[in-house]
């Protein structure tokens, strides 16, 4: 089987070369895909080469007038496309002017890739962060913000401050996300043109924004509640392979505690340690799991004192003592995490980078705590959490760029549409790449690498003609020969230049790239013993990564580090001047835009010359360039070409070489055996390195086959959260029109008429009435009766079959439970008489002992039972459901759920002639005049609870309250019109003014519809009012009118954005404010806290159901196909009591709490205090923000005012003393 095998494997790769040689004739001849696609973006590009001596000629404010000058051709109709041309003309000369950096074409190609949304593929050096400005300028334009997203804060921050010049040329604004932000600060940046900022910080801005109170720019808030990101609209992202296919189904989670002892953790680890590997459990690192044996089971339910983990109250053991024992075998200190201060930090398994906020979830992250003995947080709840593959899916375009995407650019399009081009290379390539050597084990890989490396760094290197390899030191360079001297030896000898072949000189620059710290940490000690000067960069020295990186191009310079740290720095040949200069800068000035230009020309000069960095650079060219070592290949084929990409700048020199061993995982997890028989039949011995073509492509092979299996687990996570995004932008989007302003009174009215719609159309559903008869008497009578048999049934009747179902029922029930109990096959010993009594008792309440039943033996005691059991159903009376058959059950029913719903009293009379349509629209006409008659109810109710003061808010305060009804309802009213009022007359009083004023905002209302009408009269409802109302004064006057009648100060400036509907409801939302702010308030912040507090419930119940829907599995069922259904079903039922809660709510506002009618209060007077919270789900969320955001210090409250005495003058000015005044009412 094993020779087939490896005969149909060789007849494959005969095959796959013969199909790439097709390809290859093909493509000589007719060109590319890709090469057709670069030669039609040539035309643009010469176009732009065409206006470069105009803008050239363009003074500085020439030059940033362009920007308005393209806004308004875009206003007046142009596309983005119209204008590119010149718009990249003008981002080139932004670039040569205030960055001296001027755009090549093969640079002004990738940004028309960009902007076409698609993937730029660019050799590492090329220059992709000058290549984002062009398509982020262009698309910046119209407005509706750009972001350029990056792997790390470093980065992010760089790239800004890099290219800030060159936008502020041209009048954008540009700022940049950091994890440590103040939320006022990120406003800032958000609302810039072009935001830059990581993956992880837009994808927690997303999720933290959909758990605040106020949209941006809401002043009812403070800043700190209102939302920071603004609408996804174009998002550029550098890295794309590392974002979009390594970290893409990693999930961000906003959680809070879940309020679990945390001992458990810390038991379960003390278990895990006494636990003994391959005997009572195994490891598998093919598929990262573990796995108890039964002899484990065993043991470990001795060790934790328990009779069985599968029983109730320790069925949570097992979960417990896998995450232990995967935290102790699997996941590696320094490796997988690091012990930071006592907190345990992720570290990215790709880039070596920490991850600070993030953590491991299902409780795998406490198993981590408590093995390193750590503090053990609380278990989290999530609160809300989203993919990156979901997050990115939501902006309206994206676009990416990345050394290497061809290899995964199948799964790119299957997941987000999203082709990939590869973009020419400046200047060509001068690049080597060797082929792979490969060892038995790993140890003799590592000790030909420490040799590589001396033999580069330390060594003059001759090859001679004859084969023969020399390692010494060249003393001097004579005209025919030189003089040397060999390793080990003193004496020293000259050998001509006609007898060598190669001369490598020392000092050549190397770049190791590892899979791992540990493995990065072993190289070093032994580089360390044979007294090489390297620098490692992993996660104890991150902060230090870009200056690290950026300096491995020097001369004599070893740099060890993972396989991808650094990325998107530099490696300059001869270093990074640049960057030296930022590390001595970095403490003086807060940014390097900060920096003055000519302090930082001046400085980078300097270290330049200091360094003899161009002058080094030459002689590293020399040497042939930066030379990478990779120490492991990657089971993704981009990550070793990453790797190599490091080498070969801008056409500069290089080389890299991989060293494999049979022990590396991926050659012993997917290609051991094979490649290791292949080997020893070619003769390899110990310490003894191979060549081999054929062995190669076994790799190549193997590293397929894991991509494919990766993008198989990706597409499967996808497939699960599929369900869980659709639900989320659900609730989202709604939360977000609410935010926005929507008229929360139109969504609540919409909730009423569909459980009117659904509880109607149910009551008078013909079989409603046996159906509900056929449940109630089916659970008196212990049995399941079909509702179809009682259809036309009079009571008498009814009750007579029913009880004869049951009887039959009965003695089907009894002979099962004989069989069950008493089994014919099985010793009389074994029966279990109790179970039976006890099958009986509960049943039939028979009062029944299992002694009874043994007194007449197995085979009279069914005849027993049944005669019981008939007794006792003969004996149940069913009067009580003679309702469900008459014929006005149904009527009756409408009538008894709409007074409990609306306390709406209707008499039978009133709709008894009424079919089911006009039923409908009748209750939902009275439902709507009730909800008029508690918006009118809600202000007064406001009022009474916000003046009533003493013990149990028994006095009110009449002056305050009568200050304020005044104000409130735009009304002439004195204290002498609530004289000898009790508190029911006080509020009826006040109840007619509130209706005076709801009439008033109908009233506004249709003065609106007309304004908007006029404005909008002859002109297109989607274009803004400033077109259509451009020198009428139309705008001006709706200013003036929105000024003079509501208060309402909205300039004509702001409201010539506006289109149709968002006018409309911007005025519509004035006249609320003015007319009716307390209900719309009310409204607006229950809908927010019953959406919060069921989308939270609702994420920890799917959590659940993610966990347990294996099992079905067991019943032959898909598992995904029965997760989505009962997702949705699920999901379904959540939104359908969001709006059952809301309307019992408003339907019965009595019983609103106090607090939170006090969240809806509005001062008459202009005074703004912070909303409060309106519930705990809103107290919960804050907190969870907070701490996603970092520890933030928290200031003791100081009372820095001069103390008011009890007894002393009110400082308000009532002339009464403090304590039967303000002192009183809080103040």
């Amino acid at each position: 089987m094993e020779l087939l095998e490896r005969i149909w494997e060789l007849l494959g790769l005969f095959f796959n070369g013969l199909t790439r040689g097709v390809e290859r004739t093909i493509t000589s001849v007719f060109g590319s895909s890709n090469a057709r696609y670069i030669k039609r973006l040539q035309a643009k590009v010469q176009a732009i080469n065409r206006l470069e001596p105009n803008f050239q000629g363009l003074s500085d404010e020439e030059l940033r007038a362009q920007t308005t000058r393209f806004r308004e051709r875009l206003a007046a109709g142009e596309t983005l496309d119209d204008i590119l041309v010149e718009a990249f003309a003008a981002c080139r000369e932004s670039g040569r002017r205030h960055l001296s950096m001027r755009h090549y074409d093969v640079q002004l190609i990738g940004g028309m890739v960009l902007h076409s949304g698609t993937i730029a593929e660019m050799v590492t050096g090329e220059g992709k962060t000058l290549v984002a400005t062009l398509a982020a300028y262009l698309n910046a334009l119209e407005g509706k913000g750009v972001h350029v997203v990056t792997v790390n804060d470093y980065l992010a921050r760089r790239d800004m401050e890099w290219m800030a010049p060159l936008y502020m040329g041209l009048g954008l604004t540009v700022g940049a996300i950091q994890s440590d932000m103040e939320v006022e600060d990120r406003q800032k940046a958000y609302s810039c043109d072009i935001t830059y900022g990581t993956n992880n910080e837009f994808g927690f801005d997303y999720l933290r924004d959909n758990m605040r109170p106020a949209r941006r720019g809401d002043e009812r808030y403070p800043k700190y509640r209102q939302q920071s990101q603004g609408p996804l609209h174009y998002a550029i992202i550098d890295e794309v392979d590392n974002i979009l296919i390594d970290e893409a189904r990693t999930p961000l989670i906003i959680s809070g505690p879940a309020h679990e002892n945390v001992r458990k953790y810390v038991e379960a680890d003390r278990i895990a340690r006494q636990l003994k590997r391959d005997v009572h459990f195994e490891v598998n690192e093919k598929d990262h799991s573990t796995n108890l044996t039964d002899e484990g089971v065993r043991a470990a339910e001795k060790l934790a004192g328990v009779e069985s983990f599968y029983t109730a109250g320790n069925m949570e053991w097992p979960h417990l003592l896998d995450n232990a024992l995967k935290a102790h075998y699997l996941y590696k200190l320094d490796v997988n995490y690091v012990n930071k201060e006592g907190a345990i930090v992720i570290v990215d398994e790709f880039t070596g980078r920490l991850m600070e906020g993030r953590q491991w979830s299902d409780g795998l992250h406490q198993a981590v705590e408590a093995k390193e003995g750590v503090k053990v947080k609380e278990e989290t709840q999530t609160l809300a959490t989203i993919t990156l593959q979901n997050y990115f899916k939501l902006y309206d375009k994206i676009a990416g760029m990345t050394g290497t995407a061809m290899t995964e650019a199948a799964e790119f399009w299957k997941i987000y549409e999203l082709d990939v081009v590869a973009i020419p290379t400046n200047r060509p390539l001068r690049r080597d790449e060797f082929p792979d050597v490969i060892y038995c084990t790993e140890t003799e890989k590592f000790n030909a690498v420490a040799e590589e490396i001396e033999r580069l760094n330390r060594w003059d290197v001759v090859i001679l003609k004859s084969g023969e390899e020399l390692w010494g030191e060249i003393v001097r360079d004579l005209e025919d020969a030189i003089e040397y001297r060999v390793q080990g030896r003193k004496q020293k000898e000259v050998i001509p230049l006609s007898k060598i072949d190669v001369i490598e000189r020392k000092g050549r620059p190397v770049l190791v790239g590892t899979v791992s710290i540990e493995k990065s940490e072993r190289l070093s000690h032994m580089l360390d013993q044979r007294g090489i000067e390297h620098e490692v960069l992993n996660a104890k020295h991150h902060k230090r990564e870009a200056e690290i990186v950026a300096q491995a191009g020097r001369s004599g310079r070893v740099t060890i580090a993972t396989n991808m740290a650094g990325r998107g720095t530099d490696i300059i040949l001869g270093g990074n001047p640049d960057t030296m200069a930022w590390a001595r800068l970095q403490d003086k000035y807060a940014t390097r835009l900060d920096v003055p230009r000519d302090e930082w020309n001046a400085l980078v000069n300097e270290i330049e010359q200091q360094e003899q960095m161009k002058e080094d650079g030459e002689l590293v060219k020399q040497l042939g360039g930066l030379h990478v070592i990779g120490t492991e290949r990657h089971d993704a084929r981009r990550i070793d070409l990453q790797l190599r990409g490091r080498c070969g700048r801008q056409g500069d020199p290089g080389s890299s070489r991989f060293f494999l061993s049979l022990e590396d995982d991926l050659m012993r997890i997917f290609a051991g055996p094979w490649v290791k028989s292949i080997l020893e039949r070619l003769g390899m011995k110990d310490g003894e390195k191979i060549e081999s073509r054929m062995v190669t492509r076994r790799i190549e092979a193997a590293q397929k086959k894991v991509e494919e299996r990766n993008f198989e687990i990706r597409k499967n996570l996808l497939e699960y959260d599929e369900v869980m995004d659709e639900q989320r932008k659900r609730v989202y989007s709604y939360r977000q029109r609410i935010l926005e302003g929507v008229s929360c009174r139109a969504l609540i009215i919409d909730m009423i008429h569909s459980q009117i719609d659904r509880y109607v159309s149910m009551f008078l559903d013909r079989d409603y009435g046996v159906d509900s008869f056929a449940k109630w008497a089916g659970a008196r009578l212990s049995t399941t009766l079909d509702p179809r048999d009682y259809r036309g049934m009079d009571f008498p009747s009814a009750e007579m079959y029913a009880k004869d179902q049951a009887e039959r029922m009965a003695e089907t029930q009894v002979l099962d439970a004989i069989e069950e109990n008493l089994p014919e096959e099985e010793e009389p010993s074994e029966w279990n008489w109790e179970a039976l009594a006890k099958f009986a008792d509960i049943r039939w309440n028979l009062n029944l002992r299992d002694r009874d039943l043994k007194k007449v033996g197995r085979d009279n005691v069914a005849e027993l039972l049944i005669e019981k059991a008939r007794e006792a159903i003969h004996r149940i009376e069913l009067t009580e459901g003679t309702p469900f058959l008459q014929d006005d059950f149904a009527l009756r029913s409408v009538l008894g759920w709409v007074r409990a719903k609306f306390g709406i009293e209707l008499e039978w009379e009133q709709i008894n002639e009424l079919e089911a349509a006009p039923l409908k629209d009748y209750l939902c006409q009275l439902a709507e005049q009730k909800y008029d008659e508690k918006e009118a109810e809600y202000p007064v109710m406001a009022g009474l609870y916000r003046f009533a003061t003493g013990a149990g808010h028994a006095r009110i305060d009449r002056n305050a309250l009568v200050d304020w009804a005044r104000e409130r309802f735009a009304v002439e009213f004195d204290v002498e019109d609530l004289k000898n009022k009790q508190r029911d007359d006080i509020r009826a009083t006040l109840l007619v003014h509130s209706r005076d004023a709801q009439q008033r905002a109908v009233e506004a209302l249709v003065v609106v519809k007309q304004k908007v009408d006029t404005l909008f009269r002859a002109g297109d409802t989607s274009v803004a009012a400033g077109l259509l109302g451009e020198g009428n004064g139309e705008l001006e006057s709706l200013s003036r009118w929105l000024r003079d009648t509501l208060q309402c100060d909205l300039p004509a400036d702001a409201l010539q954005k506006l289109r149709r509907d968002e006018l409309e409801q911007t005025l519509c939302n004035a006249v609320e404010e003015r007319y009716r702010p307390e209900m719309r308030r009310m409204e607006r912040a229950l809908l927010l806290s019953l959406v919060d507090t069921a989308w939270k419930d609702h994420l920890l119940a799917m959590d659940h159901l993610k966990s347990a829907v294996g099992l079905k599995g067991w019943a032959q069922m898909d598992p995904k196909v029965e997760y989505k259904r009962e997702g949705m079903r699920m999901f379904e039922q959540m939104w359908s009591s969001i709006g059952e809660r809301t309307t019992d709510l408003i339907f019965r506002m009595e019983q609103l709490d106090e607090g939170f009618v006090g969240s809806t209060w509005v001062e008459t007077s202009a005074r703004h205090d912070d909303a409060q919270s309106a519930s705990d789900i809103a107290s919960q969320q804050q907190a969870a923000i907070d701490a996603s955001q970092g520890d933030l210090r928290v200031d003791p409250i100081r009372n820095r005012g001069q103390r008011v005495g009890r007894n002393d003058p009110c400082p308000c000015g009532s002339g009464k003393k403090y304590k039967v005044c303000c002192m009183r009412k809080g103040g």
